[in-house]
């Protein structure tokens, strides 16, 4: 019998995700696993009880949202042997689970059935500024939308929420004039928004970042967005937004891979880690961690 330390968030994604508790217990207790529960306290606590607790078990099993997940790796990498991580996704937008071949995200009990039964496979990490990043590290445009829509909105609009919100500020935002250095290369100018990314999906934009990355190669991708410029770049960008496709903004991007790199800017930029305020910085240098972690993917 496999023995289940089961992490959850009850604060993510919409509460009626826990009047299925029951139903997620048993989808596990049913392949041979025996379940020790633990709601989390505060943030950053899933890293917290998987430090304290996950050596008395076979598997870590996280529900939550991306932020409750990238707290229990950053976690789990602090130990000797991190433990194998299986996710039930239940966030907002839940971004980083679309890289797993997960079941349907409303299949409760398949997904949870799947973290315990699925194929460990080994995924890079970032670490910005010292502090490691689950799946994306960025600036500008729509960062500060993630951690400044309320709650309430996610919930009702989901995903909608963050583009409303991203589409009222669009023509007031600024520019950000920034200097990346990449191995022997630099790249100086103004940006709207900057994301550096080990995934292979944000927000339900298909094919960005660009070029399907390989989570496991040691190489991060950099997405760099120029400034609008115009009413027509205004409108191409809201476009991109709705129809949820960035091959719009083509003309507008600079793309490239590198296991490091570091971006200074002319002042202090607010950045956010996985969709979560990760502080002002004027100067940050992010890079990959090789095969930092494991976690379940589906069949």
């Amino acid at each position: 019998m496999k023995r289940i330390l089961f992490i959850y968030n009850r604060h993510a994604g919409k509460n009626k995700t826990w009047s299925s508790l029951s139903d997620i217990i048993n989808a596990m207790t049913e392949q041979d696993c025996l379940v020790s529960t633990y709601p989390t306290q505060y943030r950053g606590d899933a890293g917290e009880a998987i430090v304290r607790w996950s050596e008395d078990f076979d598997q870590v099993v996280v529900a939550g949202g991306d932020g409750t997940l990238s707290e229990a790796i950053s976690g789990a990498i602090r130990l000797p042997q991190p433990p194998i991580i299986g996710y039930i996704p239940v966030g907002t937008t839940n971004d980083f689970s679309k890289n797993l071949n997960l079941p349907d995200p409303g299949d409760l009990p398949a997904l949870a059935a799947t973290a315990v039964t699925g194929v460990p496979q080994t995924h890079d990490l970032g670490r910005f500024n010292g502090k490691s990043f689950l799946y994306v590290a960025a600036f500008g445009a729509l960062t500060e939308i993630s951690y400044s829509t309320s709650q309430k909105a996610k919930n009702l609009l989901g995903y909608n929420a963050y583009v409303l919100e991203a589409m009222k500020n669009l023509l007031t935002i600024k520019p950000y004039h920034i200097k990346v250095e990449y191995e022997d290369q630099v790249i100086e100018g103004d940006f709207l928004y900057g994301m550096v990314s080990n995934t292979t999906t944000v927000g339900r934009f298909d094919n960005f970042p660009p070029g399907n990355p390989d989570l496991s190669d040691g190489l991060l991708e950099v997405t760099l967005i120029s400034p609008v410029r115009d009413a027509k770049d205004a409108e191409e960008f809201s476009r991109a937004l709705l129809k949820t496709d960035p091959s719009i903004l083509n003309s507008m991007m600079t793309t490239f891979s590198t296991s490091k790199v570091k971006i200074t800017a002319a002042n202090d930029l607010l950045w956010t880690l996985d969709g979560e305020a990760g502080g002002a910085h004027q100067v940050v240098e992010i890079e990959a961690m090789h095969n930092a972690y494991t976690i379940i993917h589906g069949k």
